[in-house]
């Protein structure tokens, strides 16, 4: 009586997940939902938790100044990842471009309106290898070098509330 209580449906039940395979959970797919994908994996990259501000974000005098300031060096002078970030260029190279690299399918470097598929937030946020769902090598930015100032909170929240209040070049 107890097996039949636990298993949701007449298969037999082969755990203790009250299924009918070795999963933990309701399906086939090695999840714990009828959906296929799997929750328990988490991403570091998964931003749904983050709350843009409703404020609004300006480009030019919000955002150029970060990028001038933390990204410039890098991409600007030394010309590293094929990314030009002066007051003229910044916003043209950036928002609608796709990355150079070929990652996180295709995204583009901003994506106006959708953070979480904008390749710069992944950046930003260090998505790596042991990233399950974003798992590449790449460096976060700015890179954890000596001279280079991390993104403080409040420059990380401007970049995303700009980029989900639909990345106008304002």
């Amino acid at each position: 009586m107890y097996a039949i209580l636990d298993d949701d449906d007449s298969g037999d039940d082969d755990d203790s997940g009250g299924d009918d395979d070795s999963a933990g959970d309701d399906d086939s797919a090695g999840d714990d939902d009828s959906s296929g994908d799997d929750d328990s994996v988490t991403s570091d990259c998964d931003l749904s938790w983050f709350e843009p501000t409703d404020d609004p974000v300006s480009f030019s005098s919000d955002l150029l100044p970060i990028f001038l300031d933390h990204c410039a060096d890098c991409h600007t002078i030394k010309q590293l990842g094929e990314l030009t970030l002066t007051a003229l260029e910044a916003y043209e190279q950036t928002v609608g471009v796709p990355n150079i690299l070929g990652y996180g399918e295709d995204m583009a470097r901003i994506e106006p309106g959708d953070p979480q598929r904008s390749y710069m937030i992944h950046k930003l946020i260090g998505c790596g290898p042991t990233d399950p769902v974003w798992g590449f090598f790449q460096a976060p930015m700015p890179p954890p070098v000596p001279d280079v100032t991390p993104l403080s909170p409040e420059q990380f929240s401007l970049i995303y509330s700009w980029i989900a209040q639909g990345a106008e070049d304002n």
